[in-house]
């Protein structure tokens, strides 16, 4: 695997000053989407990255969407089981691609069809079930199948994953936030779901929104908000933003 050399600054426009919790040093990684070979590269950038920054409370927050869509989903949430139950800083966030994962555990069959549609199959390719495997299943059959390849542990460790995470003036969630309601009275559908209403807007939401969900091709620095969901899945490149104090920088992990 090729690195990229690193730290790049991407601004579109000038952002707005935010400033993290006294002391404390964040690295915040978009969308992974099965991608291990790639979340194994970020982490040991933020790694090295951080030894050359001196020691400070540092905390890596996953911003969600961990599985589908990659070839290597299970592996990915193997990996970041490990860190989360044997890191404190270790921070993961719900991301929709999990909730969709849920709600086709549950039954849901609509959910189901979407799930898989939305790289639900890759998922369970990478646990061993081919396509032909769901053929004539009703929904509740499904259900049952995918909570059984995953198993309930795993199932567990998502459904009380949180959605938010905050340092200072830095609010983290997978998707965005609803223009003009309070940060914590934000709905969960749309810290999961949201799109063009948060995308669309200038308006100061209270904090700087990092985020992710929204696929670009490279990360996206607004006046209220910054995107580090660079379709790694697709481009072959995973982003993470760093911040501490009043500084703030960028890590990726590319493949060629």
């Amino acid at each position: 695997m090729r690195v990229a050399p690193l730290i790049r600054h991407l601004f579109r426009r000038k952002a707005k000053s935010a400033v993290t919790h006294a002391g404390e040093r964040v690295y915040a990684v978009g969308d992974i989407h099965g991608r291990i070979d790639l979340f194994r590269s970020i982490l040991k950038q933020i790694q090295i990255d951080g030894q050359e920054r001196g020691p400070n409370s540092t905390r890596i927050v996953l911003l969600g969407d961990l599985i589908d869509r990659g070839p290597s989903s299970r592996q990915v949430l193997e990996l970041v089981l490990h860190l989360h139950r044997s890191s404190e800083g270790f921070v993961v966030l719900s991301g929709n691609h999990e909730e969709m994962l849920l709600e086709s555990c549950a039954g849901n069959g609509t959910m189901q069809n979407l799930w898989l549609d939305c790289g639900g199959m890759e998922t369970l390719r990478s646990y061993g079930i081919e396509r032909a495997m769901l053929r004539g299943l009703r929904p509740a059959e499904l259900g049952e199948l995918i909570t059984r390849t995953i198993g309930r542990p795993t199932l567990e460790w998502i459904s009380a994953l949180p959605l938010t995470f905050r340092s200072g003036d830095y609010f983290f969630c997978h998707a965005g936030v609803r223009p003009g309601v309070a940060l914590d009275e934000q709905r969960r559908e749309d810290l999961l779901w949201i799109r063009d209403e948060f995308l669309d807007s200038s308006a100061d939401h209270g904090a700087m929104i990092v985020h992710g969900h929204s696929e670009q091709s490279r990360i996206e620095v607004e006046n209220n908000r910054i995107n580090i969901d660079t379709a790694a899945y697709r481009t072959n490149v995973l982003s993470a933003l760093a911040v501490e104090g009043k500084e703030r920088w960028f890590v990726e992990a590319c493949h060629p």
